[in-house]
C-alpha cells in the first residue's frame, strides 16, 4: 500500500500541472511544430559555410603559366592531354584536321557552360594564338587556320577558356589574386561546396616554415621532402612519382672541356647510383609517353668504361693533368650533387666544386636541376639548336631535322618513329645525364 501511495502522488502532481498549464504545453507544442516543419524545408536553402583548403606550391608561376591541376579547377580547354601525352577532348565535342593539316575544324559540346551559367559558344572563345586565324561558322563551330602545319596543335588548345577574361569553365571562379611582380603569391578560388586558397613559395625551406606557421594546411607536389624525422603524428605523408619531370646532369657544351663526348660519357658511366630508391630516367620524355624510347643507352655504372672514355677524351682534347670541374645546384639538391662528386673524384682524375647558385649562370660547366617534361613529346623549344631555351647549347643536324619533322607530322605512328630516334641519337650525345624520375610529397595537416 505504501508503494503504490508513493508512486500515485507525483501523478497526481503532473495531472495538475498540465490541467492549470494547458494552454501554455499546447502553444508551446505548436511552435515546435512550426520551428521543425521551417527547420525541415527552409534550412537546405540557406547558405552552406564552405570548407576551406588551403595548399602550399612550390615555384615561381604567372597566371599564363600555372600548374596544370590548378589551371584545370578555373577552366577546362577545348581538349585535354592524359598522362600519356595523348589529347582527348574536353570541351571540344569532336574535330576535324583538313587542308594538309593547316585547318583544324572544332566542334563543341552544346552542354558545356561558363561559371556565369551561360552556355559555351564560339563566339565566346578568344584564344592568343599566334599566327592563326580564328573563324567562327557556327555557334557550336570554331575553326583554327595555320600558315603551316604543325602535329602539337590540338594540345595547344588544352589552355584554359575565357568568357570576357572574367568567366572560365572550371568548377571553381577566381576570388581573390595575389601578385608579388609578375609572379602570383597567393591565389584564391570559391567554388558551389569548398574553397581553394594556393600560397606559392620560391623554396622548399619557405614552403615549410609556411606549413609551420600554419599559414597552409597542405604541401603538395613537392621532390623534396622537407619533413624532419622528429614532427611526430600531426601530419600525414603520401608520395607518388613524378613521372613529367626528371632530375639530371645537364652539360655546358660551349664549355672547352666538356664540348668532348667521350668526356661526357666517361662523367656519365662513372655516377655509382643514378637513382637511389626512385624511378630511373633514361631519356627526356616520360616512361609513360606513347613516344617514350625504353631501348636508349642507360649508361650504368661502369668504372672501366669510363675510363677508357676518360683516358680518350684527354687525348683527342690534349687535356693534361687534373680535371676541375664545377658542379651547381639549389640547397635542395645539395647532397646529390655531393654524391655525384664523390663518384666522379673516386673513379676518375678529376676535381669536382660543388655550389650553390640560386639562377643558372651563362658560363656555367655542370648543373644538378629538375626539369618538367612536356606531356606532348615535341621539345623543339628545348633541344633544337637554334632556341635560346636550350640549356645546354646542344647542337646537331640529326635531332634538328627529327625535331623539326616531328612538328610536321600529326599521324601519331609516324611522330612515334621519328620521336624514338630523337631520343637514341640525343642520349648517344650525353648533353645531359638522366638521373631519376623524382618522387613527389605530399605533406597534409591531421
Amino acid at each position: 500500500m505504501r508503494f503504490t501511495r508513493s508512486f500515485r502522488k507525483p501523478l497526481w502532481i503532473i495531472k495538475s500541472f498540465v490541467e492549470k498549464h494547458k494552454r501554455l504545453i499546447g502553444l508551446a507544442a505548436l511552435v515546435g511544430a512550426v520551428i521543425f516543419l521551417a527547420a525541415k524545408n527552409f534550412l537546405p536553402l540557406l547558405p552552406k559555410i564552405k570548407s576551406e583548403k588551403r595548399i602550399g606550391i612550390v615555384g615561381q608561376y604567372s597566371f599564363e603559366n600555372l600548374p596544370y591541376e590548378i589551371s584545370q579547377n578555373i577552366s577546362r580547354g577545348l581538349t585535354k592531354l592524359d598522362e600519356t601525352g595523348v589529347v582527348q577532348p574536353d570541351i571540344a565535342k569532336n574535330w576535324e584536321i583538313l587542308e594538309e593539316e593547316t585547318l583544324y575544324r572544332v566542334h563543341l559540346k552544346p552542354d558545356s557552360f561558363w561559371s556565369d551559367g551561360t552556355p559555351i559558344t564560339s563566339a565566346d572563345i578568344n584564344l592568343n594564338l599566334p599566327d592563326v586565324e580564328i573563324r567562327q561558322p557556327e555557334p557550336y563551330v570554331i575553326e583554327f587556320k595555320l600558315k603551316e602545319s604543325y602535329a602539337p596543335f590540338l594540345g595547344l588548345l588544352s589552355q584554359s577558356l575565357w568568357k570576357n577574361h572574367q568567366f572560365g569553365a572550371g568548377q571553381f571562379s577566381i576570388k581573390n589574386i595575389k601578385q608579388r611582380g609578375p609572379t602570383i603569391s597567393q591565389l584564391k578560388l570559391s567554388g558551389r561546396e569548398n574553397n581553394l586558397t594556393y600560397r606559392f613559395y620560391a623554396s622548399y625551406e619557405s614552403a615549410w616554415l609556411g606549413f609551420k606557421l600554419g599559414q597552409v594546411d597542405t604541401l603538395s607536389d613537392l621532390i623534396v621532402n622537407p619533413l624532419p624525422e622528429n614532427w611526430g603524428d600531426s601530419v600525414n605523408l603520401s608520395t607518388d612519382t613524378g613521372w613529367h619531370q626528371y632530375l639530371g646532369v645537364v652539360f655546358n657544351l660551349t664549355d672547352p672541356m666538356l664540348s668532348s663526348k667521350p668526356l661526357r660519357q666517361a662523367l656519365a658511366y662513372a655516377i655509382k647510383d643514378k637513382a637511389p630508391n626512385q624511378v630511373r630516367a633514361l631519356s627526356p620524355l616520360s616512361p609513360r609517353s606513347w613516344a617514350f624510347n625504353a631501348s636508349v643507352k642507360p649508361y650504368e655504372f661502369n668504372p672501366d668504361q669510363a675510363r677508357e672514355l676518360y683516358d680518350r677524351a684527354t687525348t683527342e682534347a690534349t687535356i693534361s693533368g687534373e680535371l676541375t670541374i664545377a658542379l651547381g645546384t639549389s640547397q635542395s639538391f645539395l647532397p646529390r650533387a655531393e654524391a655525384i662528386a664523390a663518384s666522379w673524384q673516386e673513379i676518375l682524375p678529376v676535381k669536382v666544386d660543388v655550389k650553390i647558385i640560386n639562377a643558372i649562370e651563362p658560363n656555367f660547366q655542370a648543373i644538378l636541376i629538375a626539369q618538367e617534361i612536356p606531356l606532348d613529346p615535341d621539345q623543339h623549344a628545348l633541344w633544337h639548336s637554334t632556341q635560346p631555351t636550350n640549356l645546354s647549347h646542344f647542337s646537331d643536324l640529326r635531332v634538328d631535322k627529327l625535331l623539326e619533322d616531328g612538328r610536321k607530322i600529326s599521324d601519331q605512328k609516324e611522330r612515334r618513329e621519328i620521336y624514338l630516334d630523337f631520343q637514341r641519337f640525343l642520349v648517344e650525345e650525353t648533353p645531359v645525364v638522366f638521373l631519376e624520375h623524382p618522387t613527389t610529397y605530399t605533406i597534409n595537416r591531421k
